[in-house]
């Protein structure tokens, strides 16, 4: 064979296994879609009524506030490990899948409970288990394309569309059948969602020895790299720390006040709103979701980001003053466009400054921070409810305003 023909070989070869690549690039997408499709089904179903439940088993509104802080403490614990391991393995899949399970499996555990400090402890054991699936499913994304803020905004688009139907599904099931088959059908939509993800393929990669694993290493420079170094204090460092405490700060505003938003929708409004103003947010959310991550991939990540902090503020004074059901569906429109706005750009920030062999870990890190002001949000939320709702919604501005001011030092 001439030395022109074995170049036309060779292209021709490659050119298959590009296309070839692509084609299960494409099937993974499809295949994650509908999977955190249902999942978020399940997620939007349950969600909302876990605090009305704790109330209807008799816990107080400073209980309801523990009941995110147990949750999102375990998670801002385990999430960082999980992310190390995640990388360290090269399985996405199956953190995702056994995360997905784990919470499915203590929803319906819940269903058969009887007091408010059991629905405590399965929740606090959610998120330890539960913290396996975020960041390989961050991970996972970021890799499935090279523009970061369109595939982000893609599946923030299409999991908030799952919530949304979750949503009103669950207000419907609620007044049927109750709030325990509620969580029982959540459960067995999450298992079914676990197993989809199974079908994933994912690229065989090298793995390590993970003897001698510290709990904050760094994952790998390359698929045979050795544990060296500490990504965490990487990422903590310069103007990624910088991002990683503004986004603490969002989120203790956000626990403040979703930590007793559902009993407050219920007390004002009746009962049925509640599904159907986290579905309103859900529904703004998918259909917003895919566009504004264009946008944060044509005009950058930062603008957006302070865009979504504003939006919160916004969002929240309005909720504190406004009584009218009608005028609060508006707002919980725009409360969800704030909401698929501060995933997409802090999920595109974090893509585009921290480098592949980490990126796990700084998707784990930027979920620990989330969870860690939900530690901290519902404590406040919590305890100034007991007081006024309107007092702990008005004092969300403080943390925000701060973020907003902080934020505006970050690189553009």
């Amino acid at each position: 064979m001439s030395k022109r023909e074995l170049v036309v070989t060779q292209g021709k070869r490659e050119k298959t296994l590009k296309l070839k690549k692509l084609r299960v690039k494409r099937r993974n997408v499809v295949i994650l879609a509908v999977a955190m499709f249902i999942a978020n089904v399940a997620f939007g179903m349950a969600f909302p009524y876990l605090s009305v439940y704790m109330r209807l088993l008799g816990a107080s509104m400073f209980m309801v506030g523990l009941l995110s802080v147990a949750f999102n403490l375990t998670s801002t614990v385990f999430q960082y490990p999980f992310g190390w391991l995640s990388d360290s393995t090269g399985n996405r899949k199956g953190f995702i899948a056994f995360g997905v399970a784990s919470i499915g499996f203590f929803y319906i555990v819940m269903a058969f409970v009887g007091s408010a400090t059991s629905v405590l402890i399965l929740r606090t054991l959610q998120g330890v288990f539960g913290s396996a699936m975020t960041p390989a499913h961050s991970a996972l994304i970021s890799e499935l394309s090279t523009r970061a803020g369109s595939i982000f905004g893609l599946f923030n688009s299409i999991e908030n569309a799952g919530y949304m139907v979750g949503n009103f599904l669950g207000s419907a099931i609620v007044g049927y059948l109750g709030v325990r088959k509620l969580f029982l059908i959540s459960g067995l939509l999450l298992f079914v969602s676990a197993g989809i993800v199974l079908l994933i393929r994912e690229r065989p990669t090298g793995r390590r020895s993970l003897l001698g694993m510290i709990l904050v290493q760094e994952g790998r420079e390359s698929w045979r790299a050795t544990v060296k170094g500490s990504a965490f204090k990487r990422l903590m460092r310069g103007h990624l720390g910088l991002f990683y405490v503004t986004v603490f700060l969002v989120m203790i505003a956000s626990g403040q006040f979703y930590s007793v938003s559902s009993v407050y929708f219920k007390e004002t409004f009746g009962e049925w709103s509640v599904g159907v103003i986290f579905g309103i947010e859900s529904l703004a959310a998918a259909l917003t979701g895919y566009f504004l991550g264009k946008l944060i991939d044509r005009h950058g990540a930062k603008r957006f980001y302070l865009v979504a902090i504003a939006g919160y503020g916004l969002a929240f004074l309005l909720y504190a003053v406004v009584r009218n059901v009608w005028l609060v569906f508006g707002i919980a429109f725009l409360s969800g466009v704030k909401w698929v706005l501060t995933i997409n750009s802090t999920s595109a920030y974090v893509a585009q400054n921290v480098k592949v062999s980490e990126r796990a870990q700084g998707m784990g890190l930027l979920n620990a921070m989330m969870s860690l002001g939900w530690v901290v949000g519902p404590l406040i939320g919590g305890y100034l409810s007991g007081i006024s709702f309107q007092l702990n919604f008005m004092s969300t501005l403080i943390p925000l305003g701060l973020a907003f001011l902080l934020a505006l030092r970050l690189p553009g």
